[in-house]
């Protein structure tokens, strides 16, 4: 690490895995759009937004064993090229499987971005800012994709081809920017198989960074859970209008956002992270009493699943800054980043569908012990994650 952060080149980089994440909320705004549009099916319309979380769930692992081997900042730049033409190519797509093809590839082009960004920080960044840094980076999921959803409706206006058109020229526009900056880092150390074993080796055969993708993917897990059947039960439960409950479940989003934000306070305060984690899965247990309440009024649910939302939302930040302490090399934590990237997406995937079984078969007022069960298992990981980080202290 340097002895002094660049901060310019620090947030040019956390900026270039925002535009990488332009390409996801591209997708879920320009849904109904694209369904009458190309005339697609729910299914196959839901795959144009579910794609990245299908392949980041098959892939991040992998992904994150071939970026360990590269040089990180090429392959940011490449990864940003490859989503922005792929955004390029779908733009003409004549049929809905051409377009799900394209988003495929966009997917490989935002995983190797997301993978190498950390990676490419830890260049850029001296140890006293390293949690702070890292923070930072958490939030570029969440920001790129609520800029987009937030923007996508004006850009449409001449079509959602017109959507895509702009988020390729950004992405392959901002990696030319990228290409000018010095962000180089020391060569990748990994050249042999026998390095990269003993490199997977580290990570997987090692307590610090399972736990850190275990704890990644019981928080999305929640996040895609809560925020996906928010609406839903705002509409069926509390008989809100679609507008109303659309309105009320992006307050939630923005504020998980601003937990994002501030996970680097508290880092920079000295508070541990297993406390953020553990303290933020506890207040989310017994605050889905009150989110699935039929009896407290919509504004008293708003606020609890926000603030809830807004706690948990610090958990990524949380395990951004500690990544790096438990990976001892560049190439190690490129493997670390592709789990936790493996992990979330299970989490994205599994939440949803888990949350609406249970509800279906319990009902809404049963809703509530899922979050029980999110939070002993994320007490119990941030316990042990405790022990881990005192035990690395020590040494």
């Amino acid at each position: 690490m340097p002895v002094k952060t660049r901060w310019g080149a620090v947030f040019a980089v956390i900026l270039g895995g925002v535009i990488a994440a332009f390409q996801i909320g591209k997708a879920a705004i320009a849904l109904p759009v694209l369904q009458t549009e190309l005339s697609l099916s729910l299914f196959a319309a839901a795959w144009i937004v579910g794609a990245y979380s299908t392949l980041g769930a098959l892939a991040g692992l992998p992904g994150g064993i071939l970026v360990s081997m590269l040089d990180a900042r090429r392959t940011m730049l490449a990864g940003l090229a490859l989503a922005g033409a792929a955004s390029l190519l779908g733009a003409f797509a004549p049929s809905g499987s051409l377009l799900i093809a394209t988003r495929v590839l966009e997917g490989c082009g935002f995983l190797a971005a997301a993978i190498a960004g950390p990676r490419l920080l830890r260049s850029l960044i001296a140890r006293k800012d390293s949690e702070t840094a890292y923070a930072f980076w958490a939030v570029y999921l969440p920001a790129g994709a609520a800029i987009m959803m937030l923007a996508g409706p004006y850009l449409m206006i001449f079509g959602w081809q017109a959507l895509w058109i702009v988020n390729g020229v950004l992405a392959i526009g901002y990696a030319g920017f990228l290409a000018t900056l010095d962000l180089h880092e020391p060569p990748p150390a990994t050249t042999t198989g026998g390095e990269v074993a003993r490199n997977v080796r580290a990570v997987l055969g090692s307590p610090g960074p399972m736990l850190l993708a275990l704890t990644f993917g019981i928080y999305t897990f929640q996040y895609s859970a809560l925020t996906g059947l928010m609406p839903t039960l705002l509409v069926q439960q509390l008989g809100l209008s679609i507008p109303a409950a659309g309105f009320v479940s992006a307050l939630t989003v923005v504020a998980n956002a601003a937990g994002n934000l501030s996970a680097g306070a508290l880092m920079r305060m000295g508070v541990p992270i297993w406390t953020v984690i553990g303290g933020a899965f506890a207040f989310l247990g017994l605050a889905g009493f009150g989110i699935f309440s039929q009896a407290l009024p919509v504004m008293a649910i708003a606020i609890l699943a926000s603030v809830s939302l807004a706690l948990t939302g610090m958990i990524p930040g949380s395990i951004f800054a500690a990544a790096p302490r438990l990976a001892p090399t560049s190439a190690v934590l490129a493997i670390a980043i592709g789990l936790i990237n493996q992990t979330s997406n299970i989490g994205n995937l599994v939440g949803p569908a888990a949350l609406g079984a249970f509800v279906q078969h319990f009902g809404w007022t049963k809703a509530p012990f899922v979050f029980v069960g999110v939070m002993i298992a994320g007490v119990t990981v941030a316990l042990l994650l405790r022990r881990v980080l005192q035990r690395k202290a020590s040494t």
